[in-house]
């Protein structure tokens, strides 16, 4: 691990029982860095979305370690970890799961609600993401007035809000049409410029080709893993 390394997953395995038990990661070893952008590309049933609850520190590996910023997850207590999950990690889903009565600020505010944060704070800190994306004249807006492009946006805004260390997007424009689709991947390039890591769970090659790095998966198998920062540097 070096000291920009965000997320590292280490031999992995997660087995759910059964007779025999169903092996759905093998082994996996994975780090990602402070500021890359990066595509988890596979086909469904790949293990791609495992491997994110894993490395969200949703769920819990059979066997294997999980460090977040340097933090071995399995060495928490359930609140410990949730408090890390609010502190480190963001979340972006396909579907913007936006509180549809509050407004985009307050839809924004709830991402820094389990971090201590006072609720004035919470409200200039989630006004200033909506402007980071782009939404400074919507805060008011709730999610029924907002186009789909504008919903991820402050879905977005709302897993950013607390400054986490990595964004997993989990098939961020799968409900969008491509032009908002390029938009909301012009914003995750951006994020990722700033330094947050930003991992891409996606099924579709086109979007694995926009990112800096593309780990590809197979039956729970990392089988390739291109354009990272440590191979690049070897090979200079």
């Amino acid at each position: 691990m070096t000291p920009d390394t965000v997320v590292e997953l280490v031999d992995v395995v997660k087995e759910y029982p059964g007779s025999p038990p169903l092996r759905v990661l093998h082994g996996m070893s994975l780090a990602i860095e402070r500021g890359e952008l990066v595509a988890v590309v596979g086909a469904s049933g790949s293990g791609k979305s495992t491997m994110l609850s894993i490395m969200g520190t949703l769920d819990d590996p059979t066997s294997g370690t999980v460090l977040i910023d340097g933090t071995d997850a399995a060495a928490l207590a359930e609140r410990e970890r949730a408090v890390l999950r609010a502190r480190r990690i963001g979340f972006v889903f396909q579907q913007f799961f936006l509180l549809p009565a509050l407004s985009a600020v307050d839809n924004v505010a709830l991402g820094l609600l389990y971090s201590g944060v006072p609720a004035a704070e919470r409200s200039a800190r989630a006004a200033a993401a909506l402007e980071r994306v782009g939404l400074g004249t919507r805060m008011t807006h709730r999610p029924g007035q907002l186009s789909g492009g504008e919903q991820q946006r402050v879905a977005i805004a709302r897993a950013i809000v607390g400054e986490p260390s990595v964004l997993f997007a989990d098939e961020p424009t799968g409900a969008l049409d491509s032009t908002t689709g390029e938009r909301i991947l012009e914003l995750l390039t951006s994020i990722a410029d700033a330094g947050t890591a930003v991992v891409i769970i996606t099924h579709d090659p086109h979007i694995a080709e926009r990112t800096q790095r593309q780990v590809s998966i197979h039956d729970g198998r990392i089988v390739s893993d291109t354009g990272s920062r440590e191979r690049e540097e070897v090979a200079a």
